[in-house]
């Protein structure tokens, strides 16, 4: 009896040990909990090398929604000069969702709208800059998957400039990572994901006004010891948003991806997989 006692303990202790090697990652003694998170694809990548420090789904199909306009800036800065001229089309200026309401005709510089196209979230922006590319949004698609691939991206498909919706339109948590770093090495990209307000300048159809950031990270309403810099949000309903972040603690950059979360969570998520991630990687340096 006294055997069989002895073999069960060993075997429930051997279980207890896996069981912990499941949700924790060990170094040197130390032991970092993987977090549990409301988004259902998530991952960390690391600045320096691109090595994945957390991931959850990674390679699932979702739906990026606006941060897709990431990749919109970076292939629209590829075919464009910031002091470019655009004139705004009619298609581009009745583009639904999220806007910021410029007009047909509206003659705008790159730059201007840029920074409409990531603070604001413009829809209208984005389409604006990729018809001035391309001609047309399904031209532009084509350049957008062709510099995704590029990039690495082995999971996705864009078939729009601005994240709307559509069974052919997808990325995974992975590939939008490695896109975020592209971005974020774009100076001109990367300052505008940091920017809280920006005024856009006087055109020949509207007066000056400012656009403002959707981002909680950058405007310093959410955990704003955690180090986000920079980053953009994506938001289709309250429980399909995504938000893409830049952070640095101790000079050490990290990406995050948080896809297929709720409006509020996706900050939760991110501040909890950001701060795992940092106490991996100083585990591991130890």
């Amino acid at each position: 009896m006294k055997t069989k006692k002895r073999l069960s303990m060993k075997i429930a202790a051997v279980v207890l040990i896996l069981t912990m090697g499941l949700s924790t990652v060990s170094a040197y003694g130390a032991a970092v909990t993987k977090p549990t998170i409301s988004a259902r694809s998530a991952v960390v990548m690391d600045a320096d090398n691109g090595k994945i420090v957390y991931s959850k789904n990674a390679h699932y199909k979702r739906d990026p929604v606006s941060t897709t306009k990431l990749l919109t800036a970076l292939v629209a800065l590829d075919h464009l000069e910031l002091n470019d001229k655009v004139t705004v089309t009619k298609t581009a200026a009745n583009t639904g969702g999220s806007t910021a309401n410029l007009r047909t005709g509206e003659k705008m510089k790159v730059k201007d709208l840029l920074y409409a196209a990531l603070l604001p979230s413009g829809n209208d922006a984005a389409v604006a800059l990729a018809i001035g590319v391309s001609g047309s949004k399904s031209k532009f698609a084509k350049l957008m998957n062709k510099k995704a691939k590029e990039l690495g991206c082995k999971e996705s498909n864009f078939s729009n400039p601005h994240g709307w919706k559509a069974s052919s339109h997808y990325s995974s948590a992975y590939d939008m990572a490695l896109i975020t770093k592209a971005a974020m090495e774009n100076s001109a990209i990367k300052k505008a994901c940091s920017t809280e307000i920006y005024r856009l300048a006087k055109t020949n159809k509207q007066k000056s006004r400012l656009v403002a950031t959707t981002n909680y990270f950058v405007a310093k309403k959410k955990y704003p010891k955690l180090g986000v810099f920079a980053g953009k949000t994506g938001t289709w309903e309250w429980n399909n948003a995504s938000l893409v972040s830049a952070c640095e603690q101790k000079g050490k950059v990290m990406y995050a991806v948080v896809l297929r979360d709720t409006t509020s969570g996706r900050y939760e998520s991110t501040n909890k997989i950001l701060k795992y991630s940092y106490k991996k990687i100083g585990n591991d340096a130890a």
